[in-house]
């Protein structure tokens, strides 16, 4: 039986957008392409990804076609998505007791919720949570 990853947005970026650490991000869909990961994420997968794009647009750091084009292919991302409503109540209990961000925290619900791990590529988040939430990986 593979194994199933929650893929959070500093994650899932790298397939669309150029970014160091692009290759270890590859290497997850190679490895879900042959059978041997399931990745999944809360919906709110592609809220962030859509505000992210946006930021570097408003920014000049990318066109608008470039942005629509990355969003299409983050949507066609082979990630399985789940809703996030029915994830929101322990997300905000573990936001308030560590007082973290709240939409990071929708990740890590849904890791407990699926007894996986959660691969981040945020190095803020990886550093504050890793020893009270042994489940978040560091990519790399």
């Amino acid at each position: 039986m593979p194994e199933t990853l929650v893929v959070d947005c500093s994650v899932a970026a790298k397939w669309v957008l150029v970014e160091s650490g692009e290759v270890e991000a590859f290497r997850l869909l190679g490895q879900q392409a042959l059978g041997e990961l399931v990745l999944i994420g809360p919906d709110l997968l592609l809220v962030e990804f859509a505000s992210l794009i946006s930021k570097r647009t408003r920014r000049k750091q990318m066109s608008p076609a470039e942005a629509y084009r990355a969003f299409r292919l983050m949507e066609a991302a082979e990630v399985r998505l789940f809703d996030t409503r029915p994830m929101l109540g322990q997300a905000l209990e573990l936001a308030l007791t560590n007082q973290m961000s709240l939409g990071d925290f929708v990740y890590l619900a849904l890791a407990i919720a699926h007894d996986s791990p959660l691969i981040t590529a945020d190095r803020r988040l990886f550093k504050s949570g890793a020893g009270r939430h042994p489940v978040i990986r560091l990519l790399g």
